[in-house]
């Protein structure tokens, strides 16, 4: 329940918030992207072992905002460019080598006001996403084990924002810019938005931001790395008690919990 309030809390309505540049020029469009950034980001607890009495981590979860557009600019976004989301890239990044974690699409405008009456859409500022390990990662099964699978047993203890001293760049639309992403992408969701990291999450995370649609699965313009990302600093390895030789119980059977555990005496 705490995480849908966070998460609903979070894709606050347009209000009154400053509102980004935009310029339309022919078939293309320009976006002023200073607005948008990573704002906080903290580590998601898990409670494991016999009791719930071990404290592990499932993840981190960063809120991040997105520039405000004016109302006329965004329904020309929606009806002529055919935008009806933001598409979000995250990347580790490992000396010269950046590896790509995974896509996740927040919508535009809150669902249920995509509505052709420009004057009921409300544009969505803000939303979040989470870097899970893989035991939590792989399914809400995987997240509810007393024991973690794959023997996870990492407590993140160290996890900021990083801001360096550049300027977003300019978001665009030209001719090439309309391209079909080929990759996986997680679809919103409001009870949250997961992305598996694996084993272990330590390293810095670049976060790129693209206009998008989700039902074409095609991307609206180029992407656009923020000048914040996340820097996952630290991570202890912990002893779970009464969890030692669990095995993942399989999915169709009704398993007898007790046998899960080899309890310590």
């Amino acid at each position: 329940m705490k995480t849908i309030v966070l998460v609903l809390f979070s894709f606050l309505l347009f209000s009154c918030s400053k509102e980004a540049e935009i310029k339309f020029k022919g078939s293309s469009y320009y976006l002023d992207m200073e607005m948008a950034k990573l704002n906080s980001t903290k580590v998601d607890k898990w409670r494991v072992g016999p009791l719930r009495k071990q404290l592990v981590s499932k993840g981190v979860t960063t809120n991040i905002s997105f520039p405000q557009i004016d109302r006329e600019s965004l329904d020309r976004l929606i009806t002529e460019f055919g935008v009806n989301a933001w598409l979000i890239r995250v990347r580790r990044r490992a000396y010269s080598v950046n590896t790509t974690v995974g896509y996740i699409y927040i919508p535009l405008v809150v669902p249920g006001t995509q509505s052709e009456n420009k004057y009921r859409r409300h544009q969505i500022k803000g939303g979040v996403f989470s870097l899970f390990f893989s035991a939590a990662a792989v399914s809400k099964r995987f997240e509810n084990f007393e024991c973690p699978a794959f023997n996870h047993d990492r407590l993140i203890t160290s996890v900021d924002i990083s801001t360096s001293g550049n300027s977003n760049e300019v978001l665009y639309n030209g001719v090439t810019d309309n391209v079909a992403v080929q990759a996986p992408v997680v679809e919103f969701n409001y009870a949250g938005n997961i992305l598996n990291a694996g084993e272990s999450l330590v390293g810095d995370y670049d976060v790129d931001l693209a206009l998008y649609n989700f039902k074409l699965k095609e991307r609206k313009s180029n992407f656009v790395t923020l000048n914040t990302s996340v820097a996952i600093k630290k991570e202890s390895r912990i002893t779970i008690n009464g969890c030692e030789g669990f095995k993942i119980p399989p999915k169709e059977e009704d398993v007898d919990r007790a046998k899960l555990f080899r309890w310590s005496k």
